[in-house]
């Protein structure tokens, strides 16, 4: 079954933050993992890994997720939709994180 493509503007609204992503994210990535912070009003999180280095995560202007290594300034998008659940969406950040080093 074909659907139409939803516009841009009805996309679901997830119930979650980039910043509430990057706090359940910790569970998925160890504990030598830093504690996330928030971007301002929580439209970013980051967190900073065992070497210090600083990732982001936060959404594109057409909405799609991704996570950044600030360090290296390589991106990737995450494969989550927003219907997917903050433990779907976290544990998409513990598999993206591997590949950006």
């Amino acid at each position: 079954m074909n659907r139409p493509p939803v516009s841009y503007h009805n996309q679901p609204v997830p119930p979650f933050t980039p910043y509430d992503v990057a706090k359940a994210s910790l569970d998925h990535l160890g504990d030598q993992w830093a504690g996330a912070t928030p971007g301002p009003w929580a439209t970013t999180g980051h967190l900073r890994a065992w070497d210090k280095t600083p990732f982001t995560i936060g959404a594109n202007p057409t909405g799609e997720l991704f996570v950044r290594n600030d360090r290296l300034g390589d991106a990737l998008p995450m494969p989550v939709r927003p219907t997917d659940g903050l433990d779907t969406v976290a544990r998409a950040v513990a598999e993206i994180v591997g590949h950006l080093y």
